[in-house]
């Protein structure tokens, strides 16, 4: 939800009281210190986020101090010059960007006749080979409308916590304290190889890898968290491999497995349609890994997944 401000400039002494009239005459219904107390946990500088809002600095600093004395707790601290949240903040912020969604939701449903259009995420894996028949089902109604964004999971994440995204399908690891989350469905993660590998179908030790070339996902997709992090377990990491080619394109690491240019570990379905590429297994690498929604605590979206996916858990 953008937010617009007055453009007039205010004397500071009476800035405070017009941005509070302004602010209950209807702009939001969301608590104005909530969205000053929101600038600054994105920017970590008072003064950018009062420009950002169109506010002298001072207003901004009240603003949290007025929090903080509400709420009983310190928000924000400086060591040195360096300002920090605290826990509290974290908390605090998930209770924000969950109101500002629900009332951006709110707007739209009572604001518009027309239906808006539901904004969805997807790691890559997941958008690319797991749920295009849900979506199509879910399209072949008219009054529907979606927008998909394919992404890694940071990207996504970060998407979510700026409301630009209703909800999201992570395959990777995410920090189940700050978001919400519901299973969507449990995958075969394993390595992939051409068909004429010497791997092919086998299982191997993790020492046999160290020989070859392996490809994997840009940095920040939760496909290459799941595998360093393994690595990181037995005490390893990608250097131990003696090439190692990155692609953030799932068709393009296929392309390079069929022409034997190296292994991957992905999810099983990324090869379900090519005959030329066939899984492998790793000894002591779990094969099995869990599909998430996940979405801003206390946002009200889950029948919005349910209508587009009704057969999840």
């Amino acid at each position: 939800m953008q937010i617009v401000y007055h453009k007039y400039i205010i004397k500071e002494t009476y800035e405070n009281l017009l941005f509070d009239y302004l602010f209950l005459s209807g702009d939001t219904m969301v608590d104005y210190k909530m969205i000053s107390f929101l600038k600054v946990y994105d920017t970590m500088n008072y003064h950018q986020a009062a420009e950002q809002l169109g506010l002298s600095q001072p207003a901004v600093s009240q603003h949290i101090r007025a929090l903080e004395q509400e709420f009983g707790c310190k928000l924000f601290f400086y060591d040195g010059k360096r300002l920090h949240r605290t826990q509290k903040a974290e908390r605090m912020a998930e209770y924000a960007r969950a109101a500002v969604f629900n009332e951006d939701q709110l707007r739209k449903e009572l604001g518009k006749p027309e239906p808006h259009p539901v904004r969805m995420g997807a790691t890559k894996t997941i958008g690319e080979f797991e749920i295009a028949d849900a979506l199509c089902r879910y399209l072949h109604k008219p009054e529907h409308s979606l927008t998909v964004t394919v992404e890694n999971t940071e990207t996504l994440l970060w998407m979510l916590e700026h409301g630009e995204l209703d909800f999201a399908l992570i395959e990777g690891a995410f920090d189940k304290e700050r978001y919400a989350f519901r299973l969507f469905q449990r995958a075969e993660f394993v390595g992939l190889c051409h068909k004429s590998h010497p791997f092919a179908g086998k299982t191997v030790t993790l020492e046999n890898l160290f020989s070859q070339t392996v490809i994997l996902r840009e940095k920040g997709s939760g496909t290459r968290a799941i595998f360093e992090n393994m690595l990181e377990d037995f005490g390893y990491g990608i250097s131990s491999f003696p090439r190692v080619v990155c692609a953030n394109n799932f068709s393009l690491i296929c392309r390079m497995l069929a022409e034997k240019i190296g292994i991957t570990f992905a999810y099983s379905s990324v090869a379900r349609e090519l005959p030329s590429v066939v899984p492998f297994h790793l000894e002591g690498l779990p094969e099995h890994h869990a599909f998430h929604f996940v979405y801003l605590k206390g946002a009200d979206v889950e029948p919005v997944m349910e209508g587009i996916f009704p057969d999840f858990p």
